[in-house]
């Protein structure tokens, strides 16, 4: 099971990461593209809804990872919490499923502090190992 583990974690870290390439591209292109061309506008829709998709297999086969895995630490259970507070958090701002805190889901989901905590803790939980 070891083998499940070990694919499922690398494939989970390659969709995030390509998942979460939206927000940089995103920055960058607001930079330097002003106004945004309708080409640029609807990449981004049809990324955004990549960012989505990619997240949630992504964090199917974690799950699947952290499952099989032999050893863990408290850096890799914590890398899990923010990995599931980030996914549940963005699910229910896409879908507004409590329409009164959008702004509030929108600042919490995308602020960088927590993304750089998120990959602070797959970096160290994964060396400790």
């Amino acid at each position: 099971m070891e083998a499940v583990s070990s694919f499922c974690g690398f494939w989970g870290g390659i969709l995030f990461i390509v998942a979460n390439a939206y927000y940089p591209a995103r920055l960058i292109a607001k930079k330097f593209f002003r106004p945004w061309p309708k080409d640029l506008i609807l990449f981004f829709k049809r990324y955004l809804k990549a960012h989505m998709t990619l997240n949630l297999i992504a964090f199917l086969a974690i799950l699947i990872h952290g499952h099989y895995a032999e050893e863990r630490n408290i850096y890799l259970t914590g890398c899990f919490i923010v990995t599931v507070f980030l996914t549940v958090e963005g699910i229910l701002m896409h879908y507004r499923v409590i329409p009164g805190i959008q702004r509030q889901l929108r600042m919490l989901h995308t602020q960088q502090t927590l993304f750089m905590l998120w990959v602070l803790l797959i970096i160290i939980g994964h060396s400790a190992v």
